[in-house]
């Protein structure tokens, strides 16, 4: 039996650790893969402009700076023989976000009013160092800009309640208004200490809204006036750094690994040179959005126009109208594959009943495909079929996943994205335990295997679209 690649496979993962680090909001998702993309020589493209495209070309674009779509054209593109080959995820997780009014104070201590984004598990959020990132609106010299912002430092925290002062020591069901505010600051040592409240005489509409301390922060890293600033979005997100544990090592234990593991292997898969091949005819494309923890129904979501209209901008850049059938596009639409990747469920050795017993997958033994026939995932056999081919032929091994039928199925991107496209679609993802925790538990060797599969793939697919797709 050949030797499992184990060194490379915790190359993949150092190098994931260091993008999810730094991806503290989908605005620094967004960044760093606009960053890998122009080193592996994409050109960017602006929605707003007129695009030019070539055969063999590789591009990108951002909407909103929170989704980015990336895509490769193949040397040999004929609009009468095409198709699209997709990986789709996702660049949001669940958090805490800074409230439009944040500044809150209770007994001598500064506080920060939240709101929660997503269906978080809230509980994991106390007892945590916390700090900020996320994109700065201001202006500056009649101009409308925006900057990243991430205070690197801890900042904040949500103490938990004494075991004593409890009324019910066998349960902890923390009210997410009232007990889920991070600590900033406390009155009495500013004033021991001698720091000065800060003037708030002259203060724009926007500077009432939040404490001049934090303000003076962002002034303070960014070098913009609080003055000048509109707006904020900012996340709240976990200091501690991402690690690996377990005797073996063989887990890894971070915040947002849903969904930022399928984005950065993805990513990987795009701009690995093994995904593009001479005889190419289709376009290899991934598409990360933002605001798929709250339904994607956004401009920038999955269950907007964003794929569809540019799938269509693309073929007719590239396609010369007197030399293409008129119903081809429509043809390569039903020649195309969507490979939609979100996390899957581990099996819980301590909640090992909420498990479907026939469909116990496991980390690190393999990608797992996700099957709901309430259409919870898009998942069919045919999509199937086809994924297991490719796996096959990367030597990737799967599992199979469903829910139990007393239990809630979660969705993702891959319904609403073959709803809208009509495009044949499945529904995967890598296990993972703590799903929606701060921090979320996954396997070293998913990552590997992801990227084996979603390289394979690009390479692959249009060689086998024609002998599956008429089943």
């Amino acid at each position: 039996m050949k030797q499992f690649p184990i060194q490379q496979a915790r190359n993949l993962v150092n190098e994931f650790f260091d993008f999810v680090a730094k991806a503290v909001s989908p605005f620094h998702v967004t960044s760093l893969c606009k960053e890998r993309l122009a080193k592996s020589g994409f050109t960017e493209l602006n929605e707003t402009e007129n695009w030019k495209l070539e055969k063999g070309g590789k591009y990108f674009f951002t909407r909103n700076l929170t989704t980015i779509v990336a895509f490769t054209i193949g040397q040999q593109f004929d609009p009468n023989n095409t198709g699209f080959k997709i990986i789709g995820a996702h660049t949001d997780s669940p958090c805490l976000r800074l409230a439009p009014v944040s500044k809150l104070d209770s007994n001598g201590f500064l506080q920060t009013c939240v709101s929660t984004y997503g269906g978080g598990l809230w509980h994991t959020w106390f007892d945590r160092e916390l700090t900020l990132g996320g994109r700065i609106v201001f202006k500056k010299d009649n101009v409308y800009q925006s900057q990243l912002f991430h205070h690197q430092k801890p900042l904040l925290k949500i103490p938990n309640l004494a075991i004593h002062l409890t009324t019910d020591r066998n349960s902890f069901a923390p009210n997410n208004e009232s007990n889920l505010r991070p600590v900033f600051a406390q009155e009495a040592y500013q004033t021991l200490t001698g720091i000065e409240k800060p003037n708030t005489e002259g203060q724009t509409s926007f500077e009432n809204k939040h404490y001049k301390h934090l303000l003076n922060l962002i002034t303070e890293q960014t070098g913009i006036p609080t003055s000048d600033i509109l707006d904020v979005d900012l996340y709240f997100s976990d200091c501690q750094p991402p690690s690996y544990f377990g005797l073996n090592q063989e887990f890894i234990s971070a915040a947002r690994i849903d969904n930022l593991f399928s984005s950065f292997f993805s990513l990987l898969a795009i701009t690995n040179p093994e995904s593009i091949t001479e005889d190419q005819t289709f376009i290899n494309m991934i598409c990360l959005y933002d605001h798929e923890e709250v339904g994607s129904q956004s401009a920038q979501g999955a269950d907007s126009s964003l794929l569809s209209n540019n799938m269509k901008r693309i073929y007719d850049i590239l396609s010369n109208p007197n030399q293409t059938s008129i119903d081809s596009f429509y043809k390569a639409i039903q020649k195309s594959f969507l490979i939609s990747s979100d996390m899957a469920h581990s099996i819980h050795p301590n909640y090992s009943d909420k498990h479907q017993q026939n469909h116990r997958v496991k980390m690190n033994e393999g990608i797992v495909i996700k099957v709901n026939h309430n259409q919870r995932y898009a998942t069919d056999g045919v999509s199937s079929a086809i994924l297991r081919v490719i796996a096959q032929q990367a030597n990737v091994p799967i599992q199979d996943f469903i829910v139990r039928n007393d239990s809630p199925c979660g969705s993702t991107i891959g319904p609403l994205q073959a709803s809208n496209t009509g495009i044949k679609t499945i529904d995967i993802g890598a296990a993972q335990w703590g799903m929606h925790s701060i921090r979320e538990t996954a396997g070293v060797v998913d990552g590997y295997y992801l990227e084996k599969l979603f390289v394979q793939f690009f390479k692959q697919y249009e060689k086998i679209d024609h002998t599956l797709l008429g089943i």
